[in-house]
């Protein structure tokens, strides 16, 4: 009786480690790919225009121009202003039981800047814009990255072990998409994010937004093949086991 009964338990252990955890994750991914799918939905339905055709109260629109000299930069002249600054610093931990590369900071700073499409310039606020789409990023060097750090209140002193940096950047000249939300702002019309929509400002042009989304959403929805039907699979063989023992247990009594 007592090696049945650890037969059930060792049947139910491992539906819930083999089974249960990939499910979770795979329910997880699940909302992930859902959410891309909304986002990459919303974009390629936002009106296309110009700058000179915007009106305030439209829909999420799309532009695409390049960011204007700024006198008020985060740093550098007004020709190379800095207008947003993000750092994302991931630590090395290894342990017993699992390894690998965990967040320790991610921090961004930004200003208004004017966007630039041939037609005129209208005001951008990059608050809340979406950090999956602001590209790839790069590699800072030591001097990058103790400069971001200043400007960002970042203190050096968390750095310590294996590292690595992803640094981002938006600067005048550059040319940048915009898929957001038109507000008559107090120095004019301005772009900014509507709440419960998405909002885009990325150095990604024209389709390689929606491709960037589009592959966002596969992958989502890959790994959720990947983790759910093994999970599955885990599941019904774990709970399976443990139904025949305790129905073979029942008949032996």
């Amino acid at each position: 009786m007592f090696e049945n009964s650890i037969a059930i338990f060792a049947w139910l252990g491992g539906a819930c480690f083999c089974g249960i955890l990939p499910l979770g994750f795979a329910a997880i991914l699940f909302f992930t790919a859902r959410k891309r799918g909304q986002v990459g939905s919303a974009v390629g339905t936002a009106k296309k225009k110009t700058v000179a055709t915007l009106q305030p109260g439209a829909g999420l629109v799309r532009l695409q121009g390049r960011i204007a000299p700024s006198e008020n930069a985060i740093d550098g002249s007004p020709e190379n202003a800095l207008v947003y600054l993000r750092l994302k610093v991931e630590k090395y931990e290894s342990g017993d039981i699992s390894h690998g590369w965990n967040g320790l900071t991610d921090k961004t700073r930004s200003i208004p800047f004017q966007l630039d499409d041939g037609s005129g310039a209208v005001w951008v606020n990059p608050e809340g814009l979406d950090k999956q789409l602001l590209g790839d990023g790069f590699t800072p060097n030591d001097d990058q990255i103790q400069a971001a750090c200043i400007l960002l209140g970042i203190s050096l002193k968390i750095f310590a072990g294996q590292l690595r940096f992803c640094l981002w950047e938006l600067r005048a000249g550059q040319a940048v998409s915009v898929v957001g939300g038109v507000f008559q702002g107090q120095k004019g019309l301005e772009i900014a994010r509507v709440q419960g929509q998405p909002y885009v400002v990325s150095p990604l042009l024209g389709q390689a937004v929606d491709g960037k989304i589009s592959t966002q959403s596969k992958l989502a929805r890959t790994w959720m093949l990947v983790l759910g039907i093994p999970g599955a699979l885990f599941l019904l063989c774990g709970l399976g086991g443990a139904l025949i023992t305790l129905i073979r247990v029942l008949m032996n009594q």
